[in-house]
Formats: structure tokens, sequence, C-alpha cells
């Protein structure tokens, strides 16, 4: 029996907590292709309402095999 992992990229938004490191939407686009391209399941892209770059980024159309989510604060 086959067990599927899934992976949950957690880039643009942890990536972006670190000390020095802001991306632009842009970035947040070329990092998503690439996370897609790697095969990635899942790509976290923040929390929407959090800052202007997180509204854009929510607000453009993806046309990515991952399933782009939101942070949902636990």
């Amino acid at each position: 029996m086959k067990t599927r992992l899934s992976l949950f990229d957690t880039t643009l938004r942890d990536g972006q907590q670190t000390p020095g490191v802001t991306f632009s939407l842009d970035d947040k686009l070329v990092i998503m292709d690439m996370l897609d391209k790697l095969g990635v399941d899942y790509i976290e892209g923040g929390y929407p309402g959090g800052n202007p770059t997180d509204n854009e980024l929510f607000a453009k159309e993806r046309n990515t095999k991952a399933i782009f989510t939101a942070f949902g604060m636990t």
C-alpha cells in the first residue's frame, strides 16, 4: 500500500517574517510558480487583509495545480 505525502508550504508568510526579508507581489508570484512547478500540494499565501501585498496576491487570478490557501490563526 502506498502512502501519499501532501506538502504544505508557508514560504510566502513565514519566509517573509525573517528579519530583513520583504517580498513584493512579483516576488510572491515567482515563488508561487516555483513551488507549483516543484509539485507542492498547498501554498499558503499569507493572511488576506493583513497587508496591501497580501491583499493584491489574494485578488490575483491564480493558475496553479497547487491549492492556494490563506493563513488562519488558531
